[in-house]
């Protein structure tokens, strides 16, 4: 990996990648607890087939307002550049916001496809790293490290680094597969009004095809109805289960007293990203209650 600090050097390689067609993106932050979290790192890889972080680039700009301003004129505002992170909203917030252009967002295409076709535990980019890509010795937790104390460690800029490889390694993969899926004939519009012309583009489940299979009829009228191939009494009850409500309802009374969820409703309604905000919660229930309540539960 190459780790930059140097002012002169960082735009320098900026300028050089700023002829590139595709970069794949990350950031690292710090303080991220409180009103105004800070970009710590912007990782770069521009070569797709480094599988090690050899060719990554790590741009250290933290306190260095000014360096992370040049990168995004030079980069994320180029229209000419496909910028590639995942979960990109979050990293956005960091570099450029609406001002940017040409983002792929691996998240986005993996949601696409969705995690049933991609039989993924979840979709978070270091779980499609090992399950999609076959990677090994993948460092799951580092990203919770100090980012904001210097000097780094290099457990740390090995973290960051391979990150941007995982990305490069996860979006070859869900294009191949995202590729697959639009030329099988199974992969068809799930609803299609033939008078205003508007798709849903909803692939198809595998459950949808075996009822195809095993029942023509049926399966032409879920296609008509937008998947609705189970038909149930109207005073049958469904739901998802007492222990969902249950994790939902201390979900909502840790958020009403926890500090560290009114922190992330600190900025302006108009800078809110909900996809982040979602996230960040999701984490922070996680980690103060849901291993707890879960052992009750068990």
């Amino acid at each position: 990996m190459h780790y930059l600090t140097d002012t002169t050097q960082i735009k320098t390689l900026i300028n050089q990648f700023s002829s590139c067609k595709i970069l794949w993106l990350d950031t690292e932050t710090t303080e991220w607890w409180t009103a105004n979290p800070k970009l710590s790192l912007i990782q770069i890889l521009a070569n797709p087939k480094d599988s090690t972080g050899e060719s990554a680039y790590i741009l250290d700009v933290l306190n260095k307002p000014d360096l992370a301003t040049y990168f995004i004129n030079q980069i994320m505002v180029n229209p000419q550049i496909e910028k590639v992170f995942h979960n990109a909203s979050f990293d956005l917030r960091y570099l450029g916001g609406k001002l940017t252009s040409n983002i792929t967002c691996t998240l986005k295409i993996a949601r696409k496809i969705t995690q049933q076709v991609l039989e993924t535990s979840n979709l978070k980019l270091k779980t499609l790293a090992i399950e999609l890509c076959n990677f090994t010795n993948v460092d799951a937790d580092g990203g919770a490290s100090d980012w904001g104390k210097r000097p780094l460690t290099q457990e740390q800029l090995h973290y960051a680094a391979m990150d941007t490889v995982y990305l490069a390694a996860v979006h070859h993969r869900l294009l191949e597969l995202n590729s697959e899926g639009e030329n099988n004939i199974f992969n068809m519009p799930a609803n299609t009004n033939k008078f205003t012309k508007k798709t849903d583009n909803s692939s198809l489940s595998v459950t949808q095809v075996r009822v195809g299979f095993e029942c023509p009829r049926l399966f032409y009228l879920g296609d008509k109805l937008g998947g609705k191939t189970l038909f149930i009494p109207r005073d049958t009850v469904t739901g998802i289960g007492k222990i969902f409500h249950y994790l939902a309802d201390e979900f909502i009374k840790l958020a009403l007293v926890e500090p560290k969820f009114q922190q992330l409703f600190k900025p302006e309604a108009s800078q809110l990203q909900i996809e982040t905000v979602a996230q960040e919660m999701q984490q922070l229930f996680f980690k103060l209650s849901f291993h707890l309540i879960w052992k009750k539960l068990l």
